[in-house]
């Protein structure tokens, strides 16, 4: 008796549980994803700044300068490009991660609806009017 109480309350818990855990599990992925893309865009931007250091670093002459400052304009439209791309990246990375998270909670939440409860059959029926002891007249 107790060992089928428990594993009623077992299985209930189990129900009401999943659907956290699984949240859980979607929000440590999506942290990992995030914390992988801000460590290679900050590789990828702090190559660019070094890069462009050692250019600074090569002035020597008017023509240098002149070269560098011409370059400049090429390093500030790829960087504009760079972080365009870097912001769609990580607004589709946070969209799927709130598609995630709503598709389960929707899916929690029709689990744990309550089933309607079934109709008796007409056979269960006349079988409990019959074991009350009620009849039914008919008036003529």
């Amino acid at each position: 008796m107790y060992t089928q109480m428990f594993e009623q309350t077992n299985a209930q818990m189990e129900q009401v549980l999943n659907p956290m855990f699984k949240a859980q599990g979607t929000m440590l992925d999506h942290f990992a994803r995030i914390a992988d893309f801000q460590v290679e865009a900050l590789k990828q931007y702090s190559e660019l700044s070094i890069e462009n250091l050692r250019a600074m670093q090569g002035i020597h002459d008017p023509q240098s300068l002149q070269d560098y400052v011409t370059k400049q304009m090429d390093v500030a439209k790829s960087l504009g490009e760079k972080v365009s791309a870097d912001v769609n990246e990580f607004v589709n990375l946070n969209r799927g991660f709130a598609e995630e998270l709503q598709k389960s909670t929707q899916e929690s939440v029709t689990t744990a609806e309550p089933q309607p409860a079934k109709k008796p059959t007409r056979r269960q029926e006349s079988k409990k009017g019959a074991a009350s002891g009620s009849t039914t007249e008919t008036s003529s």
